[in-house]
């Protein structure tokens, strides 16, 4: 696996204990906002918040293509925009602030962090406990955004 934390060098071949300490590092107030596991290029879960409001999102490629889900709760009816607020540094934004635009049924727990990328550390899959909204049409259609306004976390390597 490759884990990739902000404020951190990119860590090929990351244990399953490097990878734990990561998870947890980005749940302390002053810790890192976002972070990767990469298994191979075919694959990836990450997760990206703070103040205990996250987004996980997971992608599985295949040929030129891809898919990409990200965990989503059943909202009951009406599914509001919300933001989670992530990024140590940001040319736009003070420190972790930069918004990332989602629906509050995708914000996530810590608790759901932990379960979704250490299953995938472990498995390479996406933990089945969870369920995972497949946003790829999002991801792929050709809309037009606003700089500041990202609608996924994105591969993001640290600067």
């Amino acid at each position: 696996m490759i884990l990739r934390l902000e404020g951190h060098c990119d860590q090929a071949g990351a244990t399953f204990d490097q990878i734990v300490r990561a998870v947890y590092e980005i749940a302390r107030p002053d810790g890192p906002t976002f972070l990767v596991v990469e298994d191979g290029e075919q694959a990836y879960a990450q997760a990206a918040g703070t103040e205990g409001r996250y987004v996980i999102e997971s992608r599985t490629k295949f040929g030129e293509g891809f898919q990409h889900f990200r965990v989503a709760h059943d909202s009951g009816g009406a599914d509001a925009p919300a933001v989670i607020h992530y990024r140590q540094t940001c040319v736009r934004h003070p420190p972790r602030a930069c918004p990332l635009r989602v629906r509050e049924s995708e914000v996530c727990t810590f608790a759901e962090v932990e379960r979704a990328i250490l299953t995938f550390a472990a498995t390479g899959e996406r933990d089945e406990s969870l369920y995972w909204r497949d946003v790829t049409a999002q991801m792929v259609k050709g809309t037009k955004r606003r700089p500041d306004d990202e609608d996924e976390i994105g591969l993001i390597t640290p600067q």
